[in-house]
């Protein structure tokens, strides 16, 4: 086949994993946002019954010129600044205040680190006071400096802040699955080959996390171990790391050299463990920047295209042979 023959047959596959990768994006958008209700949740929030509410404003966070601006654009606060009564009452309303913040949830965690703790009792008043400072504290200081402030522009931040974490969401699930798709074709082969002789399942301990590991012991005693740090590492019957791979499905292009960068973080730790452990990147984006630089990576040994490995069964195959056959030397 002609060099243009081929260049035509690879666009084509990554044009066809793209439009299945944004066709799945777009149905996981719709149906987060089909789950959330998000309609409902603004009308719980004008529903609130507030007569009785207190603005402490300087116990609850709340610059007063702040206050001042909703006032005059005659919002009715609660709709805006975080209570503390209206989350004990319904703590489900804390997506609405936090989501107006533009605060994700991993960034309240953060904040929140070393401060008091959920309650498996369920007296959460304490954490709901700090919580609320926090989340009107940010709402103020945005509403001070925002040119023409108003209830829809505030809504607005919110369907914005939960479209953020969805696309978070997705970008995991790409390396999931990416992770999930590349195990199956592993396993698949050593099953086809006779290779297995037990699989196994543990339970690590990973930076004070729990972690579920799938152990494929082969017969030769060595095993193919599908975990985080390295996606899947590879050790000898002594128990030596022998291979690394690291998987990125993330076919974004501003972001392969960072993507490249966290692969070569976890293959400098595997060859800190053992020099002599080959490296191996399987990417679905390579730029012409990644590339160059992979030509002078001491960190990177071996690298494939991984959406060539899922669409072409020859550079399956490849892959194949070099991790068994090369790497793990097994007949």
């Amino acid at each position: 086949m002609s060099l243009t023959g081929k260049k035509k047959i690879k666009n084509s596959t990554l044009t066809d994993a793209l439009l299945k990768s944004y066709i799945a994006r777009a149905k996981l958008f719709y149906s987060v946002l089909h789950k959330k209700n998000i309609p409902n949740l603004f009308n719980q929030v004008k529903r609130l019954s507030t007569d009785k509410l207190q603005w402490n404003r300087s116990d609850l966070g709340i610059l007063d010129q702040a206050f001042s601006i909703v006032k005059k654009a005659s919002i009715e606060p609660a709709q805006v600044f975080c209570h503390p009564a209206v989350i004990e009452q319904n703590p489900d309303l804390l997506e609405y205040y936090r989501n107006l913040a533009a605060l994700s949830q991993k960034g309240l965690g953060q904040i929140l680190s070393g401060r008091p703790s959920k309650s498996r009792k369920g007296d959460n008043r304490e954490r709901y006071q700090v919580i609320v400072r926090i989340l009107n504290q940010i709402i103020s200081s945005v509403i001070v400096d925002a040119k023409g402030f108003s209830l829809s522009l505030a809504q607005n931040t919110i369907l914005s802040e939960i479209g953020t974490e969805i696309q978070g969401t997705w970008v995991n699930m790409i390396g999931q699955g990416a992770a999930k798709a590349v195990e199956g074709i592993i396993h698949d082969h050593a099953l086809t080959e006779g290779f297995i002789s037990s699989t196994e399942r543990k339970e690590v301990s990973v930076s004070g996390k729990k972690r579920k590991q799938i152990h494929l012991v082969l017969t030769n005693n060595w095993r193919i171990i599908f975990s985080a740090e390295p996606d899947v590492a590879i050790r000898d019957p002594k128990g030596r790391l022998q291979v690394a791979i690291e998987i990125k499905g993330s076919m974004d292009k501003a972001g392969a050299q960072t993507r490249l960068g966290e692969a070569k973080k976890s293959f400098a730790k595997a060859k800190s463990e053992n020099a002599h452990c080959s490296t191996i990147y399987l990417a679905s984006c390579f730029t012409e920047a990644v590339l160059s630089q992979l030509k002078t990576e001491r960190e990177v040994d071996l690298h494939f295209n991984l959406i060539e490995i899922l669409a072409d069964e020859s550079k399956k195959l490849q892959f194949l042979k070099e991790l068994f056959h090369y790497q793990i030397r097994i007949e």
